[in-house]
């Protein structure tokens, strides 16, 4: 592919969103609730970040259709048996903990938890194996569950604020990763949230059997009805968006000849806005924000810097690598070498320690949900890391 010279800049057009080609793969141990066993598929995580899995690796060559796939988008990867029951026990009220899956294969368990979606339980055959699929997992769960907060656009803006007056009209307030995926995921979210307490009350108690059994149908329960509600509102959302496009030309037509009196009058509510309201804000910000915060700037900054800093360190790792080819090297090699650089965003198990930093969020900002009652810290590590 042909290189871009901008400046100091060296930019490569594939670069700017993620690989065609499948970003991972291999075998791994997949608990099946069905039927309450363990079996091995090949699995692949292509280059959207959605994980495919098939029966076999021949499977795959031959172009067979996968056994199942699902986008990362709103997962959670967690990292041991006892994490995922835990996160199980607030989905699960009322009935007993214990281990959902029968005994695995191998110690190197790892899951993906989603309160209204597909679980998965793995078992990698190594450490190393785990190591790299957690690492591709993690990438994959970012991306897709940033997507429409980097779309960066006044639609998405608008969109996230009125599911959040939605949400804080009920009360409900923080939550922050309920708001992460696309659209339709992002209203599924919201409208489970809202049914989850009438689901709990008449239906959970109609389930019978043991309590594993109980718990194993309670959830295929609710992934059945959050895929049924996914499903419409998809469909509701396309068309919602076509009238959208409809609507909002005909609006700029309408406002157009009087946006100058628009502006006018918006200045002048606003200046009366702040008459009233700047005292009390000022003398409130003053007792209850201000003292608190040169802290807070320095918890949210510190894990952002020591990301950049890792990030930083690795690229002039791989620039003095480079450097060391350029007198017994052709140009062809070095040329790899650039696109392998440029790569490197691309290449979870490179990037995974950067991204670690970031994590020091989820242990800094525990402070802020007992002073602020401050909720979502997801969204704001996954925000963190995409700065990097």
């Amino acid at each position: 592919p042909l290189l871009r010279f901008s400046g100091s800049s060296l930019l490569c057009p594939q670069l700017r969103g993620p690989p065609d080609a499948a970003l991972h793969d291999g075998l791994l141990s997949q608990y099946d609730g069905d039927s309450c066993s363990w079996q091995e598929n090949y699995f692949v995580l292509l280059g959207d970040f959605t994980l495919r899995w098939f029966e076999s690796e021949e499977a795959l060559r031959k172009g067979c259709e996968p056994r199942g796939s699902t986008a990362l988008s709103g997962y959670l990867l967690l990292s041991s048996p006892s994490e995922y029951a835990a996160s199980l026990v607030g989905l699960c009220q009322g009935l007993a903990g214990g281990s959902p899956f029968a005994d695995p294969p191998g110690e190197f368990l790892f899951f993906l938890y989603h309160p209204f979606r597909r679980h998965f339980c793995f078992c990698a055959d190594s450490a190393g194996s785990r190591r790299i699929w957690r690492a591709a997992l993690r990438d994959g769960i970012r991306y897709r569950s940033t997507e429409l907060q980097r779309r960066d656009s006044p639609e998405a803006e608008a969109f996230l604020e009125a599911v959040q007056f939605y949400r804080q009209e009920r009360g409900r307030y923080g939550a922050g990763d309920l708001l992460l995926g696309p659209e339709p995921e992002i209203l599924g979210n919201v409208l489970m949230e809202d049914l989850l307490p009438l689901l709990r009350s008449q239906v959970l108690p109609s389930i019978r059997g043991s309590e594993r059994r109980r718990q194993q149908l309670w959830l295929q329960f609710l992934q059945e009805v959050y895929a049924l509600i996914l499903s419409e509102i998809s469909g509701e959302f396309e068309g919602f968006r076509e009238e959208r496009e409809k609507l909002q030309l005909e609006l700029e037509k309408r406002i157009r000849p009087d946006l100058d009196q628009m502006l006018t009058l918006k200045d002048q509510i606003a200046s009366k806005l702040q008459a009233v309201v700047q005292s009390p804000a000022e003398s409130c910000c003053g007792w209850g924000v201000e003292p608190h915060l040169e802290r807070l700037v320095e918890e949210l900054v510190r894990p952002v810097g020591s990301g950049v800093e890792a990030v930083r360190s690795l690229f002039v790792q791989r620039v003095d690598e480079m450097i060391g080819l350029v007198r017994s090297s052709p140009v062809a090699v070095l040329q790899e070498e650039l696109l392998t650089l440029g790569r490197a965003s691309w290449q979870p198990e490179v990037m995974h320690p950067c991204y670690e930093e970031a994590d020091l969020y989820r242990e800094s900002l525990r402070g802020l949900e007992e002073r602020f009652g401050f909720r979502g810290v997801t969204s704001l590590v996954l925000g963190a890391q995409n700065l990097m």
